[in-house]
């Protein structure tokens, strides 16, 4: 309504101001129009149309942030036009007044503003200058006008230039083509008419030199009446020999054209018209175009090859075939890849009666396949041929026929033993093309084999000396980092249909909240490995409650496994549904690690957590965290995650910068690791003594804030930072003081240390947790059962970061991260992502990685690092612990007490012990005794005091390895 009253207001507004820029509004209108011309100069004229379109653009877009943009720079455009027509305008105005006054009275100036600006830039750049800037600020405003780029509006532009030239290009070339062809056809049709003018024996000489282009047709023609010419002339010279009878020549005739092989060519196939015109006998065709009836001649295979083995085949056949009065050498025709030839048959019916008969068809039939292959390929040089031979080849067909008639008797046999020498020469030729073609492949290959040996040899030399370490590298003990390749690489990509799908999932997601009464606006689909989040901006008015409460109508009308509603997505507006994946996805520990999120992490504590519901690659630095509570029913996925970011840490840190502290009671999830170089004592399996291990941190712990305080230093890293810097200022030996590592003490499994010992494995994770974190040391604890038993308020208080895996309840999914959620979770590494710092927990699908890669990585680290040498200062200290702690058990609470005082005071006695701590004879007693086996005092001596044999560094050092 209200935008219905602020158009209907513009609109009439507009109307006014129009008609008071023409002087029809009386005399407000006058006055109105006068002030606006002073203000806005000419632009006025325009401006009440601008002015209406402007409050149309702002209301129908509500007033965005783009529509204002957009508005202001129309009007930024108009008084450039204003200020343009200042400039131009001849006049000395140099007060506001004046401009107003000259606006008022000459409608063709800039008016207040656009004059302004146009005084101004005069003044500052003088006419030229001022026009250039101006035209610049024209340009800006097009651009935030448009929304659109010059460049590449320019862009756009020469590609068309470029899409057009190809396509001019192409089509001349087309043209081109069309004309040759024109020009070819008219080429045979005037052959064909010369062909039709000649007599008989130029053609048949022409066709026997193979540079005639004659039909199919008219070949077999001359072809039938040469064989009648020359029987003819047979009877007239031996009339004493009996001619054969008529039913014999077709006979023989008919036997001969069988034999003749058959000359095909794609080429000739298409072309209808001259295949319906070829003789039925030699190209037996049917009457559809392109399909032939079986031959049953004779065809000779071996000369079938192409065009780089037959050239000098085919060369040596045209010069032979050629008569000896007509030795030219020309170039030697290439038969197309298309098209095939044979050899005349290697069987010819020789007799007395028809020798000449067969011979002289025989040479026709060979020159015939010679002018069809060249003509073919070169039929231009061909024409050039004829045309130059035409007439010395009228000449010389009597000495031809001459020659024929005096020595047709002996010349058949002779002929006869040519054509078979000929094909035998035409074979090894063949033969000899083939040998060589095949010896230059042999060297080809031979030369491909030493190249690549050779390259095999420098790649391998190139990864021996980055996969192999020299002995001196491994006495540096530089980290060798395992390889990508070791890993499994994801080979899976997104089902198809998933978009329709989608967006049926949406429609049918919109139409149940609709048919509730809630009106909702989807705003956007993020598609994640395993789930997809659905973003909508509900109704103003509709309560976040009220679509919570719809949960379960929601997962009955999608037929949904589960799904879960937050509300609202942390820094949006709007709220999220997420409903499991129709094909879940898997996430493989690969992809993570050659990503660039975790290639170019800094910290040498990176570890790879997933990808979250956009597909997202999510890499945490464990030292921020600093601690880390994952929790999670049986086969949730948690020992997957625990094994990720040991790997993480393998793919990212060095031995010496990083080292584990693995605690695995189950003794089967983390044994595997044994080995390899990061470890700092062997993977403890002992309940008793994973207490030890965590009292030792303590100690390193407070060790370490010692030697801070020493250097005067805040953390570990200013520690590290300082001692490089001493070593290489050389002031310090780098063997005597050495960078502290990292260490990650990883617990598999919390529940059963806390059966075990929970009053120590309490205090020394809560001591940790509260003060490990400047010192380089960080927990990651686990646990299967998150009961409040064992995720304890004081652990929970000091471990900020936590993974929730899917559990059976909401009261386990508050134990972990203090709200429901994560019973809702699919498993199989689906999990609420929840590190220090965040608003709320992220949902994010782990990584997975099978327990044959960790073998390879580890067996990798293995080979290609020393043995693994363990601290044996920390396994020893471990071990002293565990058995000292039986006899702790039975030492006084006293003890340490009595130890420190007797030696401050140099004697010992149960009298002293008695006043001190006010006990009775008894317990006084047993101190001393304890002192004593402990060989901290001597023996009795009587009534005098036991003498002390310890001093009070040795006793320090006695309870660090003791107590």
């Amino acid at each position: 309504m209200s935008s219905e009253i602020t158009l209907v207001v513009a609109f009439g507004l507009v109307v006014l101001m129009m008609f008071s820029n023409f002087g029809h509004c009386g005399l407000i209108g006058k006055w109105l129009a006068s002030f606006f011309f002073g203000i806005f100069g000419c632009a006025q004229f325009v401006m009440p149309v601008f002015f209406f379109l402007g409050i149309t653009i702002l209301v129908a877009n509500d007033y965005s942030t783009l529509a204002m943009k957009k508005c202001g720079a129309g009007f930024v455009i108009l008084m450039e036009v204003s200020a343009v027509s200042q400039l131009l305008y001849k006049d000395t105005t140099v007060t506001v007044h004046d401009l107003f006054s000259v606006a008022i009275n000459n409608h063709a100036t800039g008016g207040i503003i656009g004059g302004g600006v146009a005084l101004l830039l005069r003044e500052g750049f003088g006419t030229a200058g001022a026009m250039v800037v101006l035209i610049c600020v024209f340009l800006l405003a097009c651009i935030l006008l448009t929304q659109r780029s010059f460049v590449s509006f320019f862009k756009k532009m020469v590609k068309n230039v470029r899409a057009s030239k190809e396509e001019w290009e192409k089509s001349a070339e087309k043209r081109r083509l069309e004309r040759e062809a024109a020009a070819a056809e008219d080429r045979l049709i005037n052959l064909e008419e010369e062909e039709e003018s000649s007599d008989k024996a130029t053609s048949f000489l022409k066709m026997k030199s193979g540079y005639k282009k004659t039909s199919d047709k008219k070949r077999a023609k001359q072809c039938e009446e040469k064989v009648k010419e020359l029987e003819e002339k047979k009877e007239k010279k031996n009339p004493k020999k009996q001619p054969s009878t008529s039913a014999e020549q077709e006979k023989t005739i008919k036997n001969i054209k069988v034999n003749v092989p058959v000359f095909t060519s794609s080429d000739e196939v298409k072309r209808k018209d001259c295949v319906r015109e070829l003789h039925p006998q030699i190209y037996p065709f049917t009457e559809e175009d392109g399909k032939t009836e079986p031959f049953k001649g004779k065809l000779d295979f071996s000369a079938f090859t192409f065009p780089e083995e037959n050239t000098s085949l085919i060369s040596e056949q045209a010069q032979e075939s050629t008569l000896e009065v007509q030795e030219e050498s020309y170039a030697p025709p290439y038969k197309e890849k298309g098209a095939f030839h044979t050899s005349l048959p290697e069987e010819i019916r020789i007799n007395e009666d028809l020798g000449s008969l067969i011979e002289e068809v025989s040479e026709s039939i060979v020159s015939e396949a010679e002018a069809i292959s060249e003509e073919n390929v070169y039929p231009d040089a061909a024409d050039q041929a004829i045309e130059q031979k035409e007439v010395p080849e009228i000449e010389a067909v009597k000495d031809m026929k001459e020659k024929q008639e005096e020595n047709e008797e002996s010349r058949i046999w002779k002929n006869g033993a040519e054509i078979k020498q000929r094909d035998t020469e035409a074979k090894d030729n063949a033969s000899e093309v083939n040998d060589r073609d095949i010896a230059i492949q042999e060297k080809q290959m031979a030369r491909q084999d030493t190249i690549k040996k050779e390259t095999a040899q420098e790649v391998s030399s190139v990864e021996s000396k980055e996969v192999v370490p020299d002995r001196k590298k491994a006495e540096g003990k530089d980290y060798l980092f395992p390889p990508a390749s070791l890993l499994i690489k994801e080979e899976q990509g997104h089902s198809s249909g998933q978009q329709q799908y989608l967006q049926e999932t949406a429609q049918k997601l919109y139409e149940t909240l609709k048919s509730f009464g809630v009106n909702v606006t989807i705003t956007d689909i993020s598609c994640g490995p395993s789930v997809t989040r659905y973003e909508m901006f509900p109704e103003q008015g509709t309560k976040v409650s009220k679509i919570l409460s719809l949960t379960d109508d929601i997962k009955l009308n999608l037929a949904a496994s589960d799904i879960r509603i937050e509300a609202p997505i942390p820094g949006k507006a709007a709220i999220g549904i997420e409903i499991p994946n129709k094909h879940n996805q898997t996430v493989h520990f690969r992809d993570l690690i050659e990503s660039q999120t975790f290639k170019t992490f800094k910290s040498k504590l990176a570890f790879a957590v997933g990808k979250d519901i956009g597909g997202k690659t999510v890499v945490t630095d464990l030292a921020k965290m600093p601690h880390l509570l994952i929790a999670g029913a049986t086969g949730s996925g948690k020992s997957v995650c625990i094994n990720t970011l040991i790997m993480s840490i393998l793919y990212k840190a060095a031995p010496e910068e990083v080292k584990l502290i693995m605690i695995d009671p189950k003794m089967v999830e983390l044994s595997i690791y044994n080995g390899i170089p990061h470890l700092l004592i062997p993977v403890v399996t002992d309940p008793k003594k994973a207490s030890g291990a965590l009292n030792w941190a303590v100690a390193e712990m407070t060790n370490r804030y010692k030697k801070f305080t020493e250097t005067g230093v805040r953390n570990i890293e200013g520690y590290n930072k300082k001692v490089r810097e001493l070593q290489k200022s050389g002031e310090i030996d780098p063997e005597t003081i050495k960078k502290m590592p990292q260490i990650v003490i990883i617990i598999d499994e919390l529940a059963d240390l806390m059966m075990v010992a929970p009053g120590e494995v309490e205090d020394a994770i809560v001591r940790l947790s509260q003060l490990a974190r400047a010192a380089g040391i960080h927990l990651v604890i686990a646990t299967q059962r998150p009961s409040v038993n064992v995720i304890t308020g004081l652990i929970k208080a000091n471990v900020p970061s936590r993974i929730a895996f899917s559990v059976s309840s909401g009261v386990d999914s508050r134990t972990i991260i203090d709200m429901n959620g994560a019973e809702k979770l699919l498993g199989k590494g689906d999990m609420l992502f929840y590190p220090a710092g965040y608003s709320k927990p992220v949902r994010v699908q782990g990584a997975f990685i099978s327990d044959n890669e960790i073998s390879d990585v580890v067996t990798f680290l293995k080979e290609n690092e020393d043995v693994a040498v363990y601290d044996t200062e920390v396994t020893e200290k471990i071990e002293n612990k565990l058995k000292s702690s039986a006899v702790s058990q039975e030492r006084d609470e006293y003890f340490e007490a009595a130890a420190r005082f007797v030696i401050e005071k140099d004697k010992a006695s149960i009298g002293m012990l008695q006043r001190m701590f006010k006990i009775g004879f008894n317990r006084a007693a047993r101190i001393v005794d304890q002192l004593s086996d402990a060989g901290i005092v001597g023996p009795e001596e009587g009534t005098k005091p036991r003498k002390v044999l310890m001093s009070s560094e040795q006793l320090e050092s006695y309870f660090e390895e003791y107590l």
